[in-house]
């Protein structure tokens, strides 16, 4: 398990922690995918919840899940994405990128949870 919380507050800094946790120990997830939306959750607790945050990324055999919390208790705003730079993107992105995408209440803010399933689970249902 991986976790990192809002005392790194470079997103380069984020995502190499994540990638090099995630190369040894599934690389069967789409890693770029997962940066991605890594990037996408962080920076949205960040600039939205203006408070402290967390990243946990737990990496199983077939399943790589990654937690985002804040602490903010107001869900995300889904929003149309608008070309004219003010946003709106990246909700969807990380939606399209993970194979779930969900809101979760806790205590005193919310984790947005991004879920990998390994392929062949996808395949099998199992």
């Amino acid at each position: 398990m991986l976790l990192l919380d809002s005392n790194c507050e470079d997103i380069g800094d984020v995502r190499r922690a994540v990638e090099n946790h995630l190369v040894r120990s599934s690389s069967w997830v789409d890693l770029a995918g997962v940066l991605l939306v890594v990037s996408e959750l962080v920076t949205n607790a960040q600039r939205h919840a203006r408070g402290r945050w967390s990243l946990r990324v737990q990496a199983e055999r077939h399943r790589v899940r990654v937690d985002v919390t804040d602490s903010d208790p107001t869900p995300p705003r889904w929003r149309q994405g608008r070309l004219d730079g003010s946003g709106g993107w990246g909700l969807r992105i990380a939606e399209q990128c993970a194979d779930s995408l969900e809101v979760v209440a806790v205590a005193g803010g919310k984790t947005m949870r991004a879920q990998w399933l390994h392929p062949a689970m996808s395949v099998s249902g199992t």
